[in-house]
């Protein structure tokens, strides 16, 4: 996927999302059922892309993206949110600038949610208005064996930096971070509470493995 790349999550009349991934210069995208056996898809993603490299070799080491803000539900109360990240290859650490909408407003923070042993970390939250330009990367520091997180409100310039280590496995070594995800999770609402545009599209979607930029494989559940 180049640049002009869109993923557009659509929520529907019947409160369902569909995840498309639009391309204005590839015809299609191909996609599968197959999601992999860990505690990651979680249960409450309404509708997701994963990204992965083709060749199957490398670790992502730096990945971007911008979004808008949604519009606002026509009725408050729900939590859920929009955001990407980049995940181990067993599914248990996931690295996400989020856009929560917390339930009458939106904000932006970065999160750490690692699920053995259990820890999850946010950083500094700010409130953001609908239509805000958002911008979102993960850069992999090797010399510190971590990632980098920076969420920006573009229109606004509110930023926010966060360093995660990179949890070692049972051998010792550090986990190798492999795909990507487009997400828009938490699915118990009221069609009403969810925005009333009824989408989230990322564009502006760069991934890099081992230094290089690449066209990631992407399916679609």
């Amino acid at each position: 996927l180049s640049s002009e790349t869109e993923l557009t999550s659509l929520l529907s009349l019947h409160d369902t999302i569909t995840m498309k991934v639009v391309a204005s210069i590839l015809a299609a995208v191909a996609a599968f059922a197959g999601v992999a056996s860990a505690q990651d898809p979680a249960e409450g993603w309404m509708s997701y892309a994963t990204g992965k490299n083709p060749s199957g070799e490398g670790i992502i080491t730096f990945m971007e993206a911008r979004w808008k803000v949604p519009s606002n539900p026509a009725r408050g109360g729900a939590f859920y949110s929009p955001w990407f990240g980049i995940e181990s290859s067993d599914n248990l650490n996931l690295i996400q600038p989020v856009n929560p909408w917390t339930g009458y407003n939106w904000e932006i923070y970065n999160e750490y949610f690692q699920w053995s042993p259990e820890n999850n970390i946010n950083s500094a939250a700010h409130t953001v208005q609908p239509g805000d330009v958002l911008y979102g990367s993960v850069t992999y520091d090797a010399d510190s064996s971590s990632y980098m997180m920076y969420h920006v409100d573009e229109t606004d310039g509110w930023s926010v930096n966060t360093s995660i280590p990179i949890q070692t496995d049972g051998n010792g070594n550090p986990k190798k971070f492999t795909m990507s995800y487009f997400v828009f999770e938490k699915s118990q609402w009221a069609c009403d509470q969810y925005p009333t545009n009824e989408e989230v599209t990322f564009y502006d979607i760069t991934m890099e493995f081992d230094g290089k930029k690449v066209q990631p494989a992407w399916t679609t559940a």
